[in-house]
């Protein structure tokens, strides 16, 4: 199996994503620190056969590469995140779609309840393999502090 690790990167904490490329399916997903993302990345990498890591190429990006650098950790990409936040908005309600009441709301003025980091991740790694991830039910966001 081949999988990749999604990263939206930020100066206190990263979006996160690990996905199974062969059954494009997203195994897990969350928001955490800087220093725990390092962590996490290294444990992904020693429990998976991580063949990826995609950074967006926005804040923050050139430290984190250079961190995940020093736990040896090389097959890394960055991928444009220009206009990811506002797209990330639209594929939450793809992913979870509104109650009855609210679909028929514009989705432009919906906010979803969740942060969007991990979301900004998925839409990171589908820019790069330029085609669409499931995220199953059962893949909570989760938050590492």
């Amino acid at each position: 199996m081949s999988f990749y690790i999604s990263i939206d990167p930020g100066n206190k904490k990263c979006g996160l994503l690990l996905a199974n490329i062969q059954s494009g399916k997203v195994i897990e997903a969350g928001i955490a620190s800087l220093n725990k993302c390092y962590d996490l990345v290294s444990f992904w990498n020693e429990n998976y056969n991580i063949r990826k890591i995609i950074i967006g190429n926005g804040t923050n990006c050139k430290y984190i590469k250079n961190e995940l650098k020093r736990k040896n950790l090389f097959n890394i990409s960055y991928v444009n995140e220009k206009g990811s936040t506002l797209r990330a908005r639209f594929r939450y309600w793809e992913i979870w779609p509104p109650n009855y009441f609210i679909r028929w709301l514009p989705k432009e003025i919906l906010f979803p309840p969740e942060n969007l980091d991990a979301i900004v991740a998925l839409i990171l790694l589908e820019d790069f393999l330029k085609i669409p991830l499931n995220w199953p039910e059962k893949v909570d966001i989760k938050i590492w502090p």
